[in-house]
Protein backbone atom coordinates (compact mmCIF):
# COMPACT_ATOMS: atom_id res chain seq x y z
CA UNK A 1 0.00 0.00 0.00
CA UNK A 2 1.18 3.88 -0.04
CA UNK A 3 2.71 3.62 -3.37
CA UNK A 4 3.84 6.92 -4.36
CA UNK A 5 1.38 7.76 -7.22
CA UNK A 6 3.10 10.77 -9.21
CA UNK A 7 5.90 8.58 -9.18
CA UNK A 8 7.86 11.42 -7.01
CA UNK A 9 8.38 11.92 -3.00
CA UNK A 10 5.30 13.32 -1.93
CA UNK A 11 5.30 16.74 -0.08
CA UNK A 12 3.59 16.49 3.85
CA UNK A 13 -0.06 17.15 3.15
CA UNK A 14 -0.50 16.73 6.46
CA UNK A 15 -0.84 20.38 7.74
CA UNK A 16 -2.77 21.56 5.01
CA UNK A 17 -5.94 19.13 5.42
CA UNK A 18 -5.68 19.65 9.13
CA UNK A 19 -5.66 24.00 7.97
CA UNK A 20 -8.92 22.77 5.53
CA UNK A 21 -10.27 20.79 8.14
CA UNK A 22 -9.90 23.67 10.93
CA UNK A 23 -11.08 26.29 8.76
CA UNK A 24 -14.42 24.67 7.05
CA UNK A 25 -15.63 23.53 11.04
CA UNK A 26 -15.08 26.86 12.19
CA UNK A 27 -17.16 28.45 9.49
CA UNK A 28 -19.88 25.85 9.71
CA UNK A 29 -19.68 26.65 13.65
CA UNK A 30 -20.21 30.20 13.23
CA UNK A 31 -22.83 29.66 11.08
CA UNK A 32 -24.95 27.28 13.49
CA UNK A 33 -24.31 30.78 16.15
CA UNK A 34 -25.63 33.15 13.84
CA UNK A 35 -28.75 30.39 12.20
CA UNK A 36 -32.08 32.63 12.63
CA UNK A 37 -33.63 28.95 12.39
CA UNK A 38 -35.51 27.14 15.19
CA UNK A 39 -35.09 23.26 15.24
CA UNK A 40 -36.88 21.25 12.95
CA UNK A 41 -40.06 18.93 13.88
CA UNK A 42 -37.08 16.17 13.03
CA UNK A 43 -34.22 17.85 15.15
CA UNK A 44 -36.67 18.61 18.30
CA UNK A 45 -37.87 14.94 18.16
CA UNK A 46 -33.91 13.44 18.19
CA UNK A 47 -33.39 15.93 20.97
CA UNK A 48 -36.22 14.46 22.86
CA UNK A 49 -34.80 10.67 22.42
CA UNK A 50 -31.50 11.71 24.17
CA UNK A 51 -33.22 12.95 27.24
CA UNK A 52 -34.76 9.37 27.63
CA UNK A 53 -31.79 7.19 26.13
CA UNK A 54 -32.62 3.87 24.96
CA UNK A 55 -31.55 1.38 22.77
CA UNK A 56 -34.42 2.37 19.94
CA UNK A 57 -36.74 4.05 19.16
CA UNK A 58 -39.71 4.30 16.71
CA UNK A 59 -38.36 5.57 13.33
CA UNK A 60 -34.16 5.45 14.03
CA UNK A 61 -31.77 3.30 16.29
CA UNK A 62 -30.48 5.16 19.20
CA UNK A 63 -27.13 6.49 17.69
CA UNK A 64 -28.74 9.82 16.93
CA UNK A 65 -29.84 10.37 20.73
CA UNK A 66 -26.44 9.39 22.26
CA UNK A 67 -24.84 12.16 19.55
CA UNK A 68 -26.85 14.75 20.90
CA UNK A 69 -26.60 13.53 24.53
CA UNK A 70 -23.17 13.96 24.57
CA UNK A 71 -23.14 17.24 23.16
CA UNK A 72 -26.34 18.62 25.18
CA UNK A 73 -24.66 17.17 28.13
CA UNK A 74 -21.75 19.57 27.82
CA UNK A 75 -22.54 22.21 26.13
CA UNK A 76 -26.54 22.59 27.29
CA UNK A 77 -29.89 22.36 25.09
CA UNK A 78 -29.59 25.70 22.64
CA UNK A 79 -30.17 24.89 19.07
CA UNK A 80 -26.67 24.85 18.17
CA UNK A 81 -25.53 22.68 20.56
CA UNK A 82 -28.14 20.54 19.67
CA UNK A 83 -26.76 20.66 15.79
CA UNK A 84 -22.84 20.81 16.53
CA UNK A 85 -21.73 17.28 16.10
CA UNK A 86 -22.71 17.84 12.67
CA UNK A 87 -19.41 19.62 11.78
CA UNK A 88 -17.58 18.37 14.60
CA UNK A 89 -18.50 14.48 12.90
CA UNK A 90 -17.77 15.62 9.54
CA UNK A 91 -14.24 17.02 10.23
CA UNK A 92 -13.35 13.92 11.70
CA UNK A 93 -14.98 11.51 9.19
CA UNK A 94 -12.83 13.88 6.78
CA UNK A 95 -9.67 13.21 8.51
CA UNK A 96 -10.38 9.62 8.27
CA UNK A 97 -10.54 9.52 5.00
CA UNK A 98 -7.37 11.26 4.42
CA UNK A 99 -5.74 8.83 6.46
CA UNK A 100 -7.42 6.60 4.80
CA UNK A 101 -6.33 7.39 1.15
CA UNK A 102 -3.11 7.98 2.17
CA UNK A 103 -2.65 4.78 3.38
CA UNK A 104 -3.79 3.24 0.18
CA UNK A 105 -1.97 5.63 -2.60
CA UNK A 106 -0.53 8.60 -1.77
CA UNK A 107 -0.74 11.38 1.20
CA UNK A 108 -1.95 13.84 -2.14
CA UNK A 109 -4.45 11.62 -2.77
CA UNK A 110 -5.73 11.60 0.78
CA UNK A 111 -5.66 15.59 1.12
CA UNK A 112 -7.91 15.62 -2.17
CA UNK A 113 -10.67 13.09 -0.89
CA UNK A 114 -10.79 15.00 2.13
CA UNK A 115 -11.31 18.01 0.48
CA UNK A 116 -13.99 16.37 -2.12
CA UNK A 117 -15.89 15.04 0.81
CA UNK A 118 -15.93 17.60 3.18
CA UNK A 119 -16.60 20.57 -0.09
CA UNK A 120 -20.13 18.34 -1.03
CA UNK A 121 -22.64 20.30 -1.22
CA UNK A 122 -24.79 17.36 1.27
CA UNK A 123 -22.39 17.67 3.64
CA UNK A 124 -22.18 21.67 3.44
CA UNK A 125 -25.88 21.25 4.05
CA UNK A 126 -25.95 18.77 6.53
CA UNK A 127 -23.41 20.46 8.44
CA UNK A 128 -26.14 23.08 9.45
CA UNK A 129 -28.68 20.36 11.17
CA UNK A 130 -28.52 17.32 13.13
CA UNK A 131 -29.21 13.96 11.37
CA UNK A 132 -28.43 10.06 11.68
CA UNK A 133 -26.50 10.51 8.11
CA UNK A 134 -23.46 12.33 10.21
CA UNK A 135 -22.88 9.61 12.41
CA UNK A 136 -23.60 6.88 9.59
CA UNK A 137 -21.10 8.19 7.68
CA UNK A 138 -18.29 8.65 10.16
CA UNK A 139 -18.73 4.23 10.75
CA UNK A 140 -18.89 3.84 7.27
CA UNK A 141 -15.26 5.88 6.84
CA UNK A 142 -13.81 3.90 9.92
CA UNK A 143 -15.24 0.88 8.53
CA UNK A 144 -12.82 1.41 5.76
CA UNK A 145 -9.98 2.16 7.12
CA UNK A 146 -10.24 -0.95 8.94
CA UNK A 147 -10.47 -2.81 6.00
CA UNK A 148 -7.49 -0.78 4.52
CA UNK A 149 -5.76 -2.11 7.27
CA UNK A 150 -6.72 -5.72 7.17
CA UNK A 151 -6.06 -6.62 3.72
CA UNK A 152 -2.11 -5.34 4.20
CA UNK A 153 -1.53 -6.26 7.80
CA UNK A 154 -4.40 -8.57 9.42
CA UNK A 155 -4.38 -7.91 13.52
CA UNK A 156 -6.76 -8.10 16.02
CA UNK A 157 -6.83 -4.22 16.60
CA UNK A 158 -7.92 -3.42 13.58
CA UNK A 159 -10.33 -6.49 13.16
CA UNK A 160 -11.91 -4.87 16.58
CA UNK A 161 -11.95 -1.63 15.10
CA UNK A 162 -14.46 -3.07 11.99
CA UNK A 163 -16.21 -5.03 14.33
CA UNK A 164 -16.80 -2.01 16.39
CA UNK A 165 -17.69 0.41 13.47
CA UNK A 166 -20.19 -1.71 11.27
CA UNK A 167 -21.64 -2.41 15.30
CA UNK A 168 -21.63 1.30 16.26
CA UNK A 169 -22.77 2.10 12.47
CA UNK A 170 -26.12 -0.08 12.65
CA UNK A 171 -27.07 1.61 15.76
CA UNK A 172 -27.00 4.91 13.90
CA UNK A 173 -28.55 4.04 10.82
CA UNK A 174 -29.49 0.58 9.18
CA UNK A 175 -28.39 2.03 5.88
CA UNK A 176 -24.31 0.48 7.29
CA UNK A 177 -26.01 -2.90 6.31
CA UNK A 178 -24.71 -1.48 2.72
CA UNK A 179 -21.16 -2.15 4.18
CA UNK A 180 -21.81 -6.01 4.11
CA UNK A 181 -22.24 -6.70 0.16
CA UNK A 182 -18.67 -4.93 -1.18
CA UNK A 183 -17.18 -6.65 1.88
CA UNK A 184 -18.33 -9.86 0.49
CA UNK A 185 -17.21 -9.41 -2.43
CA UNK A 186 -13.94 -7.96 -1.05
CA UNK A 187 -13.76 -11.67 0.34
CA UNK A 188 -14.55 -13.10 -3.50
CA UNK A 189 -12.43 -11.01 -5.14
CA UNK A 190 -9.13 -9.91 -3.71
CA UNK A 191 -6.93 -12.25 -2.14
CA UNK A 192 -5.30 -9.88 0.62
CA UNK A 193 -9.26 -9.62 2.10
CA UNK A 194 -9.95 -13.36 2.13
CA UNK A 195 -6.35 -14.08 3.93
CA UNK A 196 -7.35 -11.00 6.56
CA UNK A 197 -11.80 -12.36 6.96
CA UNK A 198 -11.51 -15.85 6.81
CA UNK A 199 -9.89 -16.88 9.79
CA UNK A 200 -10.67 -16.66 13.33
CA UNK A 201 -10.63 -12.71 12.78
CA UNK A 202 -14.15 -12.52 11.25
CA UNK A 203 -15.48 -14.38 14.16
CA UNK A 204 -14.26 -11.02 16.80
CA UNK A 205 -16.09 -8.91 14.01
CA UNK A 206 -19.20 -10.51 13.97
CA UNK A 207 -19.25 -10.94 17.79
CA UNK A 208 -18.64 -7.21 18.40
CA UNK A 209 -21.21 -6.87 15.68
CA UNK A 210 -23.96 -8.76 17.67
CA UNK A 211 -22.80 -7.34 21.15
CA UNK A 212 -23.99 -3.95 19.80
CA UNK A 213 -27.23 -4.51 17.61
CA UNK A 214 -28.65 -7.15 20.31
CA UNK A 215 -29.77 -4.70 22.38
CA UNK A 216 -31.54 -2.63 19.56
CA UNK A 217 -33.30 -6.19 18.27
CA UNK A 218 -34.44 -6.76 21.76
CA UNK A 219 -36.08 -3.27 21.86
CA UNK A 220 -37.69 -3.80 18.61
CA UNK A 221 -39.19 -6.95 19.39
CA UNK A 222 -40.31 -5.83 22.84
CA UNK A 223 -42.11 -2.96 20.72
CA UNK A 224 -43.31 -5.09 18.05
CA UNK A 225 -40.68 -4.63 15.82
CA UNK A 226 -41.24 -0.36 15.36
CA UNK A 227 -38.07 0.47 13.91
CA UNK A 228 -37.95 -2.16 11.44
CA UNK A 229 -41.52 -1.91 10.43
CA UNK A 230 -41.05 1.79 10.09
CA UNK A 231 -37.50 1.33 7.95
CA UNK A 232 -39.62 -1.55 5.78
CA UNK A 233 -43.03 0.82 5.37
CA UNK A 234 -40.11 3.73 4.19
CA UNK A 235 -39.51 1.54 0.87
CA UNK A 236 -43.38 1.85 -0.18
CA UNK A 237 -43.80 -1.28 -1.01
CA UNK A 238 -46.99 -2.06 0.65
CA UNK A 239 -49.22 -2.33 -2.51
CA UNK A 240 -46.09 -4.37 -4.28
CA UNK A 241 -42.97 -3.51 -7.04
CA UNK A 242 -44.09 -1.13 -9.36
CA UNK A 243 -42.25 0.95 -11.75
CA UNK A 244 -41.78 4.36 -11.16
CA UNK A 245 -39.41 6.27 -14.21
CA UNK A 246 -40.14 9.53 -12.58
CA UNK A 247 -39.18 8.97 -9.40
CA UNK A 248 -35.76 7.00 -10.71
CA UNK A 249 -34.50 9.80 -12.80
CA UNK A 250 -35.38 12.37 -9.71
CA UNK A 251 -33.40 10.46 -7.54
CA UNK A 252 -30.27 10.20 -9.81
CA UNK A 253 -30.41 13.60 -10.75
CA UNK A 254 -30.45 14.67 -7.09
CA UNK A 255 -27.27 12.84 -6.60
CA UNK A 256 -25.45 16.01 -8.83
CA UNK A 257 -26.67 17.99 -5.85
CA UNK A 258 -25.85 15.82 -3.26
CA UNK A 259 -22.13 15.04 -3.99
CA UNK A 260 -21.73 17.98 -7.02
CA UNK A 261 -22.55 17.75 -11.26
CA UNK A 262 -18.62 17.78 -11.41
CA UNK A 263 -17.81 15.65 -9.19
CA UNK A 264 -20.50 13.01 -9.66
CA UNK A 265 -19.46 13.17 -13.15
CA UNK A 266 -15.56 12.38 -12.28
CA UNK A 267 -17.10 9.57 -10.42
CA UNK A 268 -18.79 8.21 -12.79
CA UNK A 269 -15.38 8.43 -14.99
CA UNK A 270 -13.34 6.78 -11.97
CA UNK A 271 -15.71 3.59 -11.49
CA UNK A 272 -15.12 2.90 -15.26
CA UNK A 273 -11.88 3.02 -15.16
CA UNK A 274 -11.66 1.20 -11.89
CA UNK A 275 -13.11 -1.29 -13.71
CA UNK A 276 -11.06 -1.68 -16.49
CA UNK A 277 -8.35 -2.71 -14.36
CA UNK A 278 -7.03 -6.07 -12.71
CA UNK A 279 -10.30 -7.82 -10.64
CA UNK A 280 -8.40 -7.64 -7.67
CA UNK A 281 -7.24 -3.70 -7.72
CA UNK A 282 -8.07 -1.34 -4.51
CA UNK A 283 -9.60 0.51 -6.46
CA UNK A 284 -12.34 -1.59 -8.19
CA UNK A 285 -13.22 -2.63 -4.41
CA UNK A 286 -13.41 1.08 -3.05
CA UNK A 287 -16.20 1.21 -6.41
CA UNK A 288 -18.04 -1.95 -4.51
CA UNK A 289 -17.74 -0.06 -1.73
CA UNK A 290 -18.89 3.37 -3.78
CA UNK A 291 -21.31 1.87 -6.06
CA UNK A 292 -23.45 -0.41 -3.13
CA UNK A 293 -25.46 2.11 -1.74
CA UNK A 294 -25.96 3.94 -5.00
CA UNK A 295 -27.41 1.01 -7.24
CA UNK A 296 -29.83 -0.67 -4.12
CA UNK A 297 -31.08 2.79 -3.66
CA UNK A 298 -31.75 3.82 -7.38
CA UNK A 299 -33.60 0.37 -7.80
CA UNK A 300 -35.74 1.09 -4.69
CA UNK A 301 -36.15 4.68 -6.16
CA UNK A 302 -37.34 2.68 -9.90
CA UNK A 303 -39.57 0.22 -8.20
CA UNK A 304 -41.07 2.71 -5.14
CA UNK A 305 -39.78 5.95 -4.26
CA UNK A 306 -36.27 7.02 -2.26
CA UNK A 307 -35.43 10.27 -0.51
CA UNK A 308 -31.85 12.07 -2.28
CA UNK A 309 -29.76 11.43 0.62
CA UNK A 310 -30.56 7.57 1.16
CA UNK A 311 -27.37 6.70 -0.81
CA UNK A 312 -24.93 8.94 0.73
CA UNK A 313 -22.44 7.18 2.42
CA UNK A 314 -21.08 5.45 -0.93
CA UNK A 315 -19.40 8.85 -1.80
CA UNK A 316 -17.28 8.15 1.46
CA UNK A 317 -15.47 5.72 -0.88
CA UNK A 318 -16.26 7.62 -4.09
CA UNK A 319 -13.98 10.48 -2.41
CA UNK A 320 -11.07 8.50 -2.42
CA UNK A 321 -11.93 6.96 -5.94
CA UNK A 322 -11.90 10.37 -7.33
CA UNK A 323 -8.76 11.51 -5.88
CA UNK A 324 -6.74 8.43 -7.07
CA UNK A 325 -7.47 8.90 -10.27
CA UNK A 326 -7.48 12.58 -10.82
CA UNK A 327 -3.27 12.11 -8.80
CA UNK A 328 -2.45 9.53 -10.36
CA UNK A 329 -3.68 9.25 -13.87
CA UNK A 330 -5.36 12.61 -14.55
CA UNK A 331 -3.06 15.01 -13.34
CA UNK A 332 -4.47 17.73 -15.33
CA UNK A 333 -8.08 17.44 -14.43
CA UNK A 334 -6.65 17.52 -11.01
CA UNK A 335 -6.65 21.24 -11.38
CA UNK A 336 -10.40 21.06 -12.81
CA UNK A 337 -11.19 19.18 -9.47
CA UNK A 338 -9.49 22.03 -7.69
CA UNK A 339 -11.59 24.73 -9.88
CA UNK A 340 -14.62 22.87 -9.17
CA UNK A 341 -14.34 22.74 -5.67
CA UNK A 342 -13.70 25.88 -5.33
CA UNK A 343 -16.78 27.40 -7.14
CA UNK A 344 -19.18 24.86 -5.31
CA UNK A 345 -18.02 26.21 -1.88
CA UNK A 346 -18.49 29.43 -3.19
CA UNK A 347 -21.78 28.59 -4.18
CA UNK A 348 -22.55 26.96 -1.50
CA UNK A 349 -21.59 30.11 0.80
CA UNK A 350 -23.63 32.57 -1.19
CA UNK A 351 -26.54 30.03 -0.13
CA UNK A 352 -25.61 30.24 2.86
CA UNK A 353 -25.49 33.78 3.05
CA UNK A 354 -28.91 34.04 1.24
CA UNK A 355 -30.64 31.32 3.54
CA UNK A 356 -28.77 33.17 6.81
CA UNK A 357 -30.68 36.04 6.16
CA UNK A 358 -33.82 35.72 6.76
CA UNK A 359 -34.99 39.14 4.62
CA UNK A 360 -33.12 38.03 1.48
CA UNK A 361 -34.97 34.85 2.15
CA UNK A 362 -38.42 36.55 1.91
CA UNK A 363 -37.30 38.64 -0.73
CA UNK A 364 -36.45 35.96 -2.92
CA UNK A 365 -39.76 34.38 -2.86
CA UNK A 366 -37.99 31.01 -0.42
CA UNK A 367 -40.04 31.40 2.54
CA UNK A 368 -41.51 28.67 2.03
CA UNK A 369 -38.29 26.41 1.96
CA UNK A 370 -38.02 27.14 5.84
CA UNK A 371 -41.37 28.04 7.03
CA UNK A 372 -41.24 24.56 9.23
CA UNK A 373 -38.23 26.00 11.22
CA UNK A 374 -39.57 29.42 11.67
CA UNK A 375 -41.64 31.06 14.84
CA UNK A 376 -41.97 28.25 16.97
CA UNK A 377 -41.19 30.21 20.05
CA UNK A 378 -44.04 32.48 18.97
CA UNK A 379 -45.93 29.51 18.55
CA UNK A 380 -45.90 27.79 21.56
CA UNK A 381 -46.68 31.29 23.57
CA UNK A 382 -49.60 31.79 22.10
CA UNK A 383 -50.37 28.10 22.86
CA UNK A 384 -49.60 28.68 26.36
CA UNK A 385 -51.83 31.61 26.91
CA UNK A 386 -54.85 29.40 25.42
CA UNK A 387 -54.04 26.92 27.58
CA UNK A 388 -53.60 29.29 30.72
CA UNK A 389 -57.16 30.83 29.72
CA UNK A 390 -59.15 27.43 30.01
CA UNK A 391 -62.16 26.70 28.42
CA UNK A 392 -66.20 27.52 30.41
CA UNK A 393 -64.51 28.05 32.95
CA UNK A 394 -62.95 24.97 33.36
CA UNK A 395 -58.76 24.55 33.27
CA UNK A 396 -57.20 22.19 30.40
CA UNK A 397 -56.11 18.83 31.52
CA UNK A 398 -53.51 18.84 28.56
CA UNK A 399 -52.65 19.56 25.07
CA UNK A 400 -53.15 17.35 22.15
CA UNK A 401 -51.47 17.31 18.98
CA UNK A 402 -52.14 15.31 15.92
CA UNK A 403 -49.07 15.90 14.18
CA UNK A 404 -45.53 14.67 15.03
CA UNK A 405 -43.30 16.85 14.25
CA UNK A 406 -45.70 19.86 15.48
CA UNK A 407 -45.36 17.61 18.82
CA UNK A 408 -41.49 17.46 18.98
CA UNK A 409 -41.21 21.24 17.79
CA UNK A 410 -43.56 22.62 20.47
CA UNK A 411 -42.40 20.50 22.95
CA UNK A 412 -39.11 21.30 22.17
CA UNK A 413 -39.41 25.20 22.60
CA UNK A 414 -41.68 24.70 26.31
CA UNK A 415 -45.05 23.85 25.68
CA UNK A 416 -44.44 20.52 27.98
CA UNK A 417 -43.29 22.33 30.56
CA UNK A 418 -46.75 24.03 31.19
CA UNK A 419 -48.60 21.43 30.83
CA UNK A 420 -49.27 17.44 30.02
CA UNK A 421 -48.19 16.96 26.51
CA UNK A 422 -49.84 13.91 24.34
CA UNK A 423 -50.47 12.68 20.31
CA UNK A 424 -53.91 12.49 19.42
CA UNK A 425 -54.18 8.93 17.35
CA UNK A 426 -55.63 8.66 14.15
CA UNK A 427 -55.25 4.72 14.41
CA UNK A 428 -55.32 2.23 17.02
CA UNK A 429 -51.68 1.45 17.03
CA UNK A 430 -48.52 3.78 17.03
CA UNK A 431 -47.34 5.18 14.00
CA UNK A 432 -44.50 7.02 15.50
CA UNK A 433 -42.71 7.66 18.59
CA UNK A 434 -44.57 10.19 19.57
CA UNK A 435 -47.72 8.13 19.43
CA UNK A 436 -45.67 5.21 20.98
CA UNK A 437 -44.35 7.25 24.09
CA UNK A 438 -47.41 9.74 24.88
CA UNK A 439 -50.43 8.69 23.72
CA UNK A 440 -53.74 10.79 24.40
CA UNK A 441 -55.35 8.98 27.50
CA UNK A 442 -58.93 8.50 28.69
CA UNK A 443 -59.83 11.82 29.85
CA UNK A 444 -62.91 13.58 30.89
CA UNK A 445 -61.19 16.84 29.85
CA UNK A 446 -61.50 19.59 29.05
CA UNK A 447 -58.20 18.56 26.23
CA UNK A 448 -56.73 21.78 24.11
CA UNK A 449 -56.73 19.39 20.78
CA UNK A 450 -53.83 21.24 18.53
CA UNK A 451 -55.45 20.14 14.92
CA UNK A 452 -52.92 20.46 12.13
CA UNK A 453 -54.85 18.04 9.63
CA UNK A 454 -57.42 20.72 9.44
CA UNK A 455 -58.57 20.87 5.25
CA UNK A 456 -58.79 16.57 5.90
CA UNK A 457 -62.52 16.00 6.62
CA UNK A 458 -61.67 12.71 7.28
CA UNK A 459 -59.50 13.59 10.19
CA UNK A 460 -61.99 15.72 11.53
CA UNK A 461 -64.37 13.44 11.60
CA UNK A 462 -62.12 11.16 13.94
CA UNK A 463 -61.52 13.39 16.29
CA UNK A 464 -65.22 14.31 16.39
CA UNK A 465 -66.06 10.20 16.86
CA UNK A 466 -63.11 10.52 19.78
CA UNK A 467 -64.87 13.16 21.91
CA UNK A 468 -68.33 12.88 22.99
CA UNK A 469 -67.87 16.62 22.04
CA UNK A 470 -65.82 19.44 20.90
CA UNK A 471 -65.79 22.60 20.74
CA UNK A 472 -63.59 24.96 18.13
CA UNK A 473 -61.51 27.68 19.15
CA UNK A 474 -60.41 30.72 17.75
CA UNK A 475 -57.30 29.57 15.19
CA UNK A 476 -54.17 29.37 15.89
CA UNK A 477 -52.39 31.81 12.95
CA UNK A 478 -48.61 32.76 13.14
CA UNK A 479 -46.94 34.81 11.08
CA UNK A 480 -43.84 33.17 9.63
CA UNK A 481 -42.69 35.49 7.56
CA UNK A 482 -42.72 36.19 3.51
CA UNK A 483 -46.48 35.56 3.58
CA UNK A 484 -46.33 32.40 5.00
CA UNK A 485 -48.22 31.54 7.83
CA UNK A 486 -49.25 28.65 10.54
CA UNK A 487 -52.62 27.75 10.67
CA UNK A 488 -54.23 25.31 13.21
CA UNK A 489 -57.01 24.59 14.05
CA UNK A 490 -58.26 24.82 18.07
CA UNK A 491 -60.80 22.61 19.70
CA UNK A 492 -61.91 22.22 23.45
CA UNK A 493 -62.61 18.13 23.86
CA UNK A 494 -64.24 16.86 26.22
CA UNK A 495 -64.81 12.61 27.22
CA UNK A 496 -61.68 11.62 25.36
CA UNK A 497 -62.04 7.62 25.09
CA UNK A 498 -58.88 6.03 22.53
CA UNK A 499 -59.92 4.98 19.41
CA UNK A 500 -60.35 1.48 18.27
CA UNK A 501 -59.61 2.30 14.64
CA UNK A 502 -57.21 0.12 12.98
Amino acid sequence: MNDNETGQLDSNYHRPVLMLIAGLFLIRLAALFISPYNLHGDEAQYWAWSKELDWGFFTKPPGIAAVIAATTTVFGDAEWAVRLSSPILHSITAYVIYRTARFMFSEATGFWAAAIYLLMPAVWLSSAIVSTDVPLLLCWAVALNAWVHLRDKPTLIRAFQLGMAIGLGLLCKYAMLFFIPPLILAVAFDAPTRRALLSLKSLLIIALIAIWITPNMLWNMEHDFATLTHTAANANLEQGARFHPIEFIEFTTSQLFVFGPVTFGLFILAVIAAFKSRLNSPAIILSFFALTPLLVISFQAFISRANANWAVSGYVAASILIAHYGVKFWPRLKNWIGLNLIIQSIVCLLLAGVYLSPSTVNALGRANDVKRVRAWPQTVETLKTVYETGHDGQVFEAIAMDKRINFYSANYYGLGDVAPLYMWMYKSHPENHAELSRPLPKSEGPILLVNYYKDDAKYLAAIKEDFDSIVPLPPLDIDLGGGKRRQLNLWAGYGYTPTTRR
